[in-house]
């Protein structure tokens, strides 16, 4: 089933770096455009942008974060000046900053649920105005099993994951009336520059094949390629596991 993305424009939060990159080069190669954003880390944008300069004026680079309003308005007004107008927005951003519930700050527990979370509710505030006037839409918010199962040593990540879920559901019910459709995919294990370095993490590694790692990445990439695209269109409010590791005892 040939899934059909070219001139769609698609936006995609924390997109120079980890499973974002992979995403934003795959749409391109889909023939869609996209809108490439990134926080602060300008070598990795030109390097990114190093790699993607056969696809020219098909992408638009956006330094903002996400957790700022203003820089998601700036976000926002840049998509609509270059493209004009927007068919689906990817919430990819994220970060963590792991410790146990009884020695993490405050600082640590407020700037994982201001990217992750806030940052998802900013931009699907914006867009999804745009998308009302369009009467039409996708905003894709990209959650974690460890916002169901929870997650030792990560009450921050697990939380803001599972609040997602929350506003993924509760948005569904609100922008379904004006033909847009909000979902929340929880990707199965990814080793990315974001959890490389933990060493629970580094566990659940332990017990996967690199075959197993690159088949959860391709199941993500082609699934939000179909999602994006005209071959799914009235599903909403729905949670999207991409994980047959559940069934066999891991948890991602």
């Amino acid at each position: 089933m040939e899934c059909d993305l070219k001139e769609k424009v698609i936006v995609v939060t924390g997109a120079t770096r980890g499973i974002g990159k992979v995403i934003a080069e795959k749409f391109l190669s889909e023939g869609a455009h996209v809108v490439i954003n990134y926080k602060n880390d300008d070598g990795a944008a030109i390097q990114f942008t190093e790699q993607i300069k056969n696809y020219k004026e098909k992408y638009l680079l956006v330094k903002a974060d996400v957790a700022d309003e203003e820089s998601v308005k700036r976000l926002y007004k840049n998509t609509l000046d270059y493209f004009g107008h927007v068919d689906a927005v990817i919430n990819n951003a994220g970060i963590c900053s792991d410790n146990y519930i009884q020695l993490m700050n405050l600082k640590n527990w407020e700037k994982v649920i201001d990217t992750n979370l806030k940052g998802t509710f900013l931009c699907t505030r914006l867009f999804g105005k745009q998308m009302i006037k369009q009467r039409k839409g996708k905003i894709i918010n990209i959650s974690s099993l460890k916002g169901q199962l929870g997650s030792e040593g990560q009450a921050n990540y697990a939380a803001s994951k599972a609040a997602i879920i929350g506003l993924t559901k509760s948005v569904a019910k609100a922008l379904g009336s004006f033909g847009i459709s909000v979902n929340a995919v929880c990707p199965g294990y990814i080793t990315t520059g974001l959890n490389m370095g933990n060493s629970l993490k580094t566990n659940i590694a332990c017990h996967m094949s690199l075959l197993d790692i690159k088949y959860a990445q391709d199941d993500l990439i082609n699934f939000l390629v179909w999602i994006c695209s005209d071959k799914m269109n009235g599903i909403s409010g729905q949670v999207f596991n991409l994980d047959s590791r559940i069934r066999q005892g891991y948890e991602c």
